[in-house]
């Protein structure tokens, strides 16, 4: 289903999000992880990111947006370009700067897939540095998380691979330190699918004022009827028991027959532990 918004044509609906070509993965232009529209704002994630004079790398480059930056995003996609390994469009945009309104084209992947703000001012800006290839089962976007203080200067970043498998949709979460020892906050970033066999991927990160430090991820897939894998953790301000115990939960079923819609189901579960440390967490091994 698509919708015209002002002069903007959105697509609200689920379509095919890439193909893969030869050497780069290829986003959809009018529907992808971004899911930008017309007169939304945008935060800048590249360091440097170029404004071009018309939508494309052959065009003059008119001027250069930093990190944190905020843009408004003013046109329908335009076809895109390959850069850092993978197809993304080129939207219009305007800008201030130093009280002057400015217009501009830039790439869509030089933006952030989204950016939250802390109760201090501070910012979790989060996208996409490059696709690194490895084989046609494991090419992953090393995507990154950089965050800066109440007047817009650099703290800190943390990079970890995230692989892509027709996600829809990408948000996130600031949560508090959930009872963690040395954490002021984590942020939860979702990537999720929202058709069957597409994953939904939950990746979690402490931040102690000095460094993102990775926590165990979460994992959801679902084919209706057939099958389903469901990931569900605990934190010690959740569950009240050993203070430092990352808990997580997993349940696997699988239909017996084809009636899908009263299939009975073989249910597996098990618990998986996660001790923190402070500075890191190590997976529990478990007794036989």
């Amino acid at each position: 289903m698509r919708k015209l918004i002002g002069y903007c044509l959105v697509t609200l609906g689920v379509g095919p999000l890439y193909t893969k070509a030869q050497e780069n993965l290829k986003f959809d232009d009018s529907f992808n992880l971004w899911n930008v529209r017309c007169g939304q704002q945008a935060t800048v994630f590249a360091a440097k990111a170029y404004v071009r004079e018309q939508p494309n790398l052959k065009a003059a480059i008119v001027d250069s947006l930093s990190i944190g930056n905020i843009v408004t995003i003013t046109s329908p996609p335009f076809k895109g370009n390959t850069i850092k390994n993978f197809y993304a469009p080129w939207h219009e945009i305007t800008y201030a700067e130093n009280g002057i309104k400015k217009i501009g084209f830039i790439w869509l992947g030089l933006l952030a897939l989204g950016k939250l703000s802390a109760s201090d001012g501070s910012q979790y800006i989060y996208g996409f540095e490059r696709l690194t290839e490895i084989s046609d089962e494991q090419n992953h976007f090393s995507t990154g998380v950089k965050i800066l203080d109440a007047n817009g200067d650099f703290l800190a970043e943390h990079t970890y691979p995230f692989t892509y498998s027709g996600q829809t949709f990408a948000q996130s979460k600031l949560l508090p330190a959930m009872g963690l020892q040395n954490v002021k906050q984590i942020l939860r970033m979702e990537f999720l699918g929202e058709a069957c066999g597409i994953p939904s991927e939950y990746y979690y990160m402490a931040w102690t004022g000095k460094q993102l430090i990775d926590l165990p991820s979460r994992y959801s897939v679902a084919d209706a009827g057939i099958y389903y894998y469901d990931e569900k953790m605990l934190f010690p301000s959740e569950h009240g028991k050993n203070n430092q115990i990352i808990y997580k939960y997993i349940e696997e079923g699988e239909a017996l027959d084809d009636h899908a819609e009263n299939a009975n189901f073989k249910i597996t579960k098990k618990q998986e532990e996660f001790q923190w440390g402070g500075t890191s967490f190590q997976k529990v091994p478990t007794s036989n």
